[in-house]
């Protein structure tokens, strides 16, 4: 059960995942892809081999937009911590380490992809997230019921 009227939990999500998908692009164009792309073994698609194809950006943007919204969702229904900015930091915490370094975890563990830069993506992920949730956090703030 949300804690703030659907409408504010809604662009709010909106106004997050627009800036917090064009930090995480940004992340990863300035410092993911130069450095950690050939510590991939080839794991990663270039644009030769469909990295440009609509879908697979359709897919990266919606697997982005899944942990931001649990993380959007979990901070406008739990209660505690009480205040915004501790449950930011927290749910961002919690649904990075499920949905960033498990997933590129198991991975590593799966496939033949080195853990070492897997950790620093998952990492730029999660501070992504952790932005976007700071972010929805204080937008939310204004309409979160203490009881």
């Amino acid at each position: 059960m949300l804690n703030i009227p659907a409408g504010r939990f809604i662009w709010t999500f909106i106004v997050a995942f627009l800036i917090t998908s064009n930090i995480n692009w940004g992340i990863a164009e300035i410092l993911l892809n130069d450095w950690a792309m050939p510590r991939f073994d080839g794991f990663m698609r270039t644009m030769d081999s469909g990295g440009a194809d609509p879908f697979n950006i359709l897919k990266m943007t919606v697997g982005f937009g899944i942990p931001l919204f649990v993380t959007a969702w979990l901070q406008a229904s739990l209660p505690k911590p009480a205040g915004w900015l501790a449950r930011a930091i927290v749910t961002a915490t919690l649904v990075s380490f499920g949905a960033f370094y498990g997933t590129y975890t198991f991975i590593s563990g799966w496939g033949n992809v080195n853990w070492w830069p897997l950790m620093v993506t998952a990492t730029c992920d999660w501070v992504s997230i952790l932005i976007g949730a700071v972010l929805i956090g204080r937008l939310q703030e204004g309409g979160y019921r203490h009881d």
